[in-house]
């Protein structure tokens, strides 16, 4: 069951990759290449994470757990990005500001793939 979502994971991770190579070569990144790049792995992780965090969830037999801790998994990856963010902000700063569009487009990106999957993962197997 893990090895359909990780290598979907991977595929996004590869073509997100690629996509950023390519518009690396322009100036579009200066300032904030590096920031784009990490972003990229600690999404990737961030991602996986919270998968493990749902699986654990779709085992559960009620219901009302099953919601808490979906609602929880997201809070977290949410919290983190936001976290992950402030360090950029206010800590490290970076001179351009427009980082935070191509850090939300990978977020949104690996979020929705993990809603698809479990989406799909719910048809297969009814939630509690």
């Amino acid at each position: 069951m893990h090895k359909p979502f990780i290598l979907k994971a991977l595929g996004l991770t590869l073509v997100l990759a690629g996509i950023i190579y390519i518009l690396s070569m322009g100036n579009l990144f200066d300032g904030y290449r590096s920031f784009i790049w990490t972003s990229l792995a600690f999404l990737s992780v961030t991602t996986l994470a919270v998968y493990f965090i749902m699986l654990t969830a779709l085992g559960m037999k009620e219901h009302k757990n099953f919601v808490t801790a979906f609602a929880a998994a997201f809070g977290l990856k949410s919290l983190a990005s936001l976290v992950y963010l402030c360090y950029f902000i206010f800590y490290a700063p970076i001179a351009d500001h427009h980082f935070v569009f191509p850090f939300f487009a990978m977020y949104f990106a690996y979020t929705g793939l993990l809603v698809w999957h479990l989406f799909q993962i719910s048809r297969i197997r009814p939630l509690p």
